[in-house]
């Protein structure tokens, strides 16, 4: 159902509800969906009008998200995100006994006087001080965990292995190519938020360099804000990567606004656009090479073809990936004929190498490492 609104009109006119109402009755209906995000006030009008249970586009995302939940850390931001969304929504039957309070006190019967304290305020109160107590508790949790993570994130800049983060629109295909550049066996399925918990695993680039690739939640058009608030330690993942790769699902008929939305929340959270390789995914299940020529020139950024599934591409990707971390990350290192040592070294670092002849004819080998390990490198090369 469709409805044409006015700017600063309610979301369903009265006689809309109406509609709606016979159309739920007709069709025996047990839940109704909306698109758009309910105010709480939108909630309860809808609530009282229709035989059935009434959820918005931020509540089916909750249930969805309540149900991917695995790790400690994503159970605790579900339930925050919960709790936020649904204090403002607190009624039902403790707001109907509320209606009960008089003013005045109680009369010669011992009805309740105007304006004293009824007891479905009290309930209603009492509830609301439980959730906001529950509150506080999550998110002194979610930032113990938030500060644990932070520090997990310097220990891997201490290994001197840069980190990569996936990004894109939900059900985009990222955890396919997350196992597909890893070799691993992460969770893939054709639904939305099936990554709730952010994964971590190692990736080897084509000229040996090493990174640390995290799979994270998809993005959606529009944001809610309480998911913002609450996810905010899983996005801070993607925010202190040191490459981002954006995956754009090429089979979806709105491809070009997804990629739109995906890079508006990552400039919001910092990412810097030359730190980002957009990645055109399953352009296997792309009729032609026109269909992909289109495609390609409709997206704000020229994207890097690829098919996670049948690994076309995967290569031209790991080779781009690696040329962004020797820009952003790790520091360049040149040495004239190393000694084994030094070669066993920059293996063991896990170091991006390039190796060629002087014109002399020395072998000269050119590495990408961690800022930290430049000098204790040069140095070791200097000692006999």
């Amino acid at each position: 159902m469709v409805q044409r609104r006015r700017d600063g009109g309610p979301l369903l006119g009265d006689g809309k509800i109406r509609e709606l109402a016979a159309v739920v009755t007709a069709t025996g209906a047990d839940v109704v969906v909306t698109q758009q995000s309910l105010s709480p006030g939108e909630q309860r009008r809808l609530d009282d009008a229709l035989p059935c249970r009434v959820v918005d586009r931020t509540g089916l995302i909750l249930d969805i998200f309540a149900q991917r939940a695995r790790s400690r850390e994503g159970q605790l931001q579900v339930e925050m995100a919960q709790f936020l969304y649904r204090l403002p929504r607190l009624t039902g039957k403790g707001r109907e006994l509320s209606r009960l309070g008089m003013r005045g006190g109680r009369g010669s019967r011992g009805a309740v006087g105007l304006g004293t304290r009824g007891p479905g305020e009290q309930k209603l109160e009492y509830d609301r001080r439980r959730i906001r107590d529950r509150l506080s508790r999550l998110k002194r949790e979610i930032e113990s965990l938030r500060a644990r993570r932070s520090g997990q994130r310097e220990r891997r800049h201490d290994r001197a292995w840069p980190i990569v983060a996936l990004a894109g629109y939900t059900n985009a295909g990222k955890s396919t190519l997350f196992n597909a550049l890893t070799r691993s066996a992460a969770v893939t399925r054709g639904a939305m938020f099936s990554t709730l918990d952010p994964q971590v695993r190692q990736v080897r680039l084509p000229e040996g360099g090493r990174a640390l690739l995290t799979d994270t939640v998809g993005f959606i058009r529009d944001l809610p804000p309480d998911l913002r608030v609450a996810f905010r330690a899983t996005l801070e993942e993607i925010g202190q990567a040191d490459a981002v790769l954006h995956v754009v699902d090429a089979k979806h008929p709105d491809a070009a606004r997804q990629a739109e939305a995906v890079l508006g929340e990552l400039e919001t959270l910092g990412v810097a656009p030359d730190s980002v390789l957009t990645i055109l995914n399953k352009i296997d299940l792309l009729e032609d090479a026109g269909a992909t020529a289109r495609l390609s020139v409709s997206l704000p950024v020229p994207p890097l073809l690829a098919s996670a599934r049948t690994g076309d591409g995967l290569d031209l990707l790991g080779a781009a990936l690696e040329e962004i971390l020797r820009r952003r990350f790790w520091r360049h290192v040149s040495f004239r004929r190393p000694p084994p040592r030094i070669r066993a070294r920059l293996a063991a670092l896990g170091a991006s190498i390039r190796e060629s002849q002087a014109a002399g004819g020395d072998e000269v080998v050119d590495a990408w490492v961690a800022p930290a390990q430049v000098t204790r490198l040069t140095d070791e090369a200097r000692a006999k």
